[in-house]
């Protein structure tokens, strides 16, 4: 491992305050132990130990610290420059930064998952598959509804709803999606609007980079179809299994528009990630904005205005976009207002919330609803401090 400074902290000391403008650097502990504590999820607090890395998710995305970390006992770490994350050499100290940051990124979606379930069960369960099969059908998703089906067939041939499930194949199979990927090059493929890439009964074990188009993943919570994200040209997606065994972890990926996608291993993106500084750098501050995207996700559903909900997770949407859209300033979301309804749970009919929209500066709806971001850079600066 490379040289970095040695910084001793006594216990009780405080290394990072929640709300607080992030320092350029992120630490990692090679001595003693630290817990952090978030002040938005009191039920909630973390043991780091010897390895832990603190503080990068923050500094990285130059995004408020939404922890509060401190030491349980007198503790070393070692303090490292985000700016030269781009000249790290150490394999092992990036294969430990990707698993860190999966790690945690599982961690707060799973958080923001229990928050969201109405019933609990369903952290554990599945719902029944002809009724994930009709939600995902009724949203104008096909082929999402046939290939859910048809794998869980395959995989459970002998389970007791397999005729009600291969009745319900039947019943969709005149209309079922039958475009194919095409090949473009090496591990370069097209694939066109409607596809569905992998389902939540049946991971892929690939990596997919968008190159261009755009990709949704959802997964079915409260009976209702939960979008995580939609991907835009840049982004990675991560299509393993989850290391947490929470089932709303396990996602469909879906494609919004006809998209040009390089499908790799995890092992290849590491090899990437290590070759190439500037992806580096990028795919760090990529995981990181998923995190906090999760986070604020969980910050939104617990407050308890209407209008500061939607402030949060336009907030964090916004977020999300600009990473690989520096220059914009004005952004007309991909998110309906039922997306962002089932999104944070939200129990009130479209004219209310339509109404706290419009009550919220540089947001406007048109005629079909569509929710436009008129001036990007001022709504943050409005709305930096409701995040905290």
């Amino acid at each position: 491992m490379e040289k970095y400074d040695t910084i001793k902290f006594n216990k009780n000391d405080i290394i990072i305050k929640s709300g607080e403008k992030p320092i350029e650097y992120f630490y990692i502990l090679i001595r003693g132990k630290t817990i952090s504590y978030y002040e938005f999820h009191k039920e909630y607090k973390h043991e780091n130990k010897k390895g832990s890395i603190l503080g990068l998710i923050s500094s990285v995305i130059k995004e408020p610290y939404f922890s509060t970390i401190v030491t349980a006992e007198d503790s070393e770490l070692i303090k490292i420059k985000i700016d030269s994350i781009i000249n790290i050499k150490d394999e092992n100290l990036l294969n430990k930064i990707y698993s860190y940051l999966y790690l945690i990124l599982e961690i707060w979606l799973s958080k923001y998952y229990t928050v969201l379930a109405v019933n609990k069960v369903d952290l554990y369960n599945k719902d029944d598959i002809v009724i994930m099969a009709n939600i995902y059908k009724n949203n104008g998703y096909i082929d999402a509804s046939y290939k859910l089906c048809s794998k869980y067939i395959e995989l459970f041939p002998e389970d007791n709803d397999a005729d009600k499930i291969k009745n319900f194949i039947k019943d969709i199979e005149n209309i079922k999606y039958t475009k194919e990927l095409e090949h473009i090059e090496n591990n370069t493929y097209k694939f066109p609007k409607g596809y569905c890439i992998y389902s939540e009964i049946y991971s892929s074990d690939h990596i997919y980079v968008i190159e261009s188009g755009k990709v949704g993943i959802y997964s079915i919570v409260n009976s209702k179809q939960i979008i995580r994200n939609i991907y835009t040209e840049g982004y990675i997606i991560n299509g393993y299994n989850p290391t947490l065994e929470y089932k709303p972890l396990l996602t469909t990926a879906i494609v919004l528009e006809d998209s040009i996608i390089n499908i790799i291993s995890k092992e290849q993106l590491i090899e990437m990630i290590y070759n190439n500084k500037s992806l580096r750098i990028n795919f760090i501050k990529m995981i990181s904005l998923k995190v906090n995207n999760a986070v604020l996700k969980l910050k939104a559903i617990k407050k308890d205005e209407l209008n500061i909900k939607l402030i949060i997770i336009i907030y964090s949407i916004i977020k999300m976009y600009a990473l690989h859209n520096k220059d914009i300033t004005k952004l007309i979301l991909f998110y309906s207002i039922e997306d962002i309804k089932n999104m944070l749970n939200i129990d009130a009919d479209n004219k209310k919330v339509c109404a706290a929209l419009k009550s919220i500066k540089y947001i406007e709806l048109d005629n079909q609803f569509n929710i436009t971001v008129t001036n990007i850079q001022n709504y943050i600066k409005e709305y930096k401090n409701y995040i905290i």
